[in-house]
């Protein structure tokens, strides 16, 4: 499996279940030093120059083998060490157990620089038991080939573990991943959701508000208000299917449907007045397509702002100043009132902050001219 693919919930669960607990292994080396020692001392005990302390001499070649995963190099020094003394004293079993596991334990768990001394010490060893009592020159054969094989298995388990930590890295950084943008995924929604439901209700609760003045004193224009209600309560029911639209289609790979952008700005300003606020637009440089998000941006950040002075400002006026710059676009939006409680640090202005920070912006709130009223400003590169 190529590094750049992603790792499987299978694969990473068949990782870590190849990891044995620690009594597992524990178990598992008992059971191969105990069967070592049979391999070993059997040739000794039907051998007739056997003796007892041959049998010791077994043992010390092959029962070591339970402390291999700890002490790799001082297993194989002293299981080499004692076959070497067999091999000396013509009792050498058919294959040097022993030290072919501990062979393989050095080379797929010490590092590389007490691997080739363990080779060496070994080789020396190897020579001194097969030479000195004057082995047939066909046992440097096929022992030699026994060691090699031992290595090199050792060496291939050594890579093999090292490629699972690396996909276990890997599956381990993509869970992260995943976390964070399931994460960033919520923001969004929570940031749709509150532009979309707080300008519509606080739209919609100005003109209820308005209403029984209005049938009081314009009663011609009690059929407009409630209109406006009910178009308020359909825009924000199209907003959230759209919404929810997009989060199916990055799903399905579908294209979702497009958001609001600059052009729908002018609806926000006639929703504003019908609220009873005296709303203006303006438009300075030359108009051209936008960036998707910085378009939908510059939607949210008119319709925040609109949202905060209805709600909470208490103005009449509301000024807003869409500007076409070379490399961006500016988008200034202020009004006559008190200020708006919410630009501290409400879920609103949070959201707007993170929106035009997301699209490399820069955002700037504080009071108006003169030190009357709010002001909302944004900055947005268009390229």
């Amino acid at each position: 499996m190529p590094l750049s693919t992603p790792v499987p919930a299978v694969v990473r669960s068949r990782l870590r279940v190849e990891r044995l607990p620690r009594n597992a292994t524990l178990w598992l080396d008992g059971l191969i030093a105990v069967a070592v020692f049979v391999g070993t001392a059997l040739p000794v005990t039907f051998s007739q120059d056997g003796k007892f302390w041959h049998i010791l001499v077994a043992a010390g070649a092959s029962l070591p083998l339970f402390w291999r995963r700890r002490a790799p190099l001082l297993t194989t020094v002293t299981v080499g060490l004692a076959i070497s003394i067999l091999g000396l004293s013509h009792q050498l079993p058919p294959l040097p157990f022993g030290p072919l596991v501990a062979t393989y334990t050095f080379a797929s768990l010490s590092p590389s620089p007490w691997r080739q001394i363990a080779i060496g010490v070994q080789a020396v060893g190897v020579v001194v038991s097969l030479v000195v009592p004057g082995e047939d020159p066909a046992t440097f054969g096929y022992v030699g080939m026994a060691y090699v094989a031992a290595y090199s298995m050792g060496i291939a388990s050594r890579g093999r573990g090292d490629r699972i930590a690396v996909l276990e890295e890997r599956a381990a950084r993509q869970e992260e991943e995943r976390a964070t943008a399931a994460a960033r995924d919520r923001n969004r929604i929570a940031r749709e959701v509150h532009d979309i439901v707080a300008h519509t209700v606080a739209i919609m609760v100005v003109q209820a508000e308005a209403g029984p003045v209005v049938a009081r004193t314009d009663p011609a224009r009690v059929e407009k208000t409630f209109e406006v209600i009910a178009e308020s309560g359909r825009a924000a029911i199209s907003q959230l299917r759209r919404s929810l639209a997009a989060l199916r289609s990055a799903e399905s790979d579908e294209p979702p449907s497009p958001a609001h952008g600059v052009g729908d700005v002018p609806q926000l300003l006639g929703e504003a007045r019908w609220g009873g606020l005296e709303a203006a637009l303006r438009w300075r440089g030359q108009q051209r397509p936008l960036p998707s998000d910085v378009d939908a941006t510059v939607f949210r950040v008119v319709q925040e702002a609109l949202t905060n002075t209805i709600r909470h400002a208490r103005a009449s006026m509301v000024d807003v100043l869409i500007e076409f710059t070379p490399h961006d676009i500016l988008v200034t939006v202020t009004d006559d009132g008190v200020g708006a409680v919410d630009a501290g640090g409400g879920y609103g202005m949070m959201g707007m902050r993170e929106r035009i920070t997301a699209c490399g912006g820069e955002l700037n709130i504080g009071s108006g001219p003169d030190g009357r009223g709010f002001m909302v400003n944004a900055v947005l590169p268009t390229e």
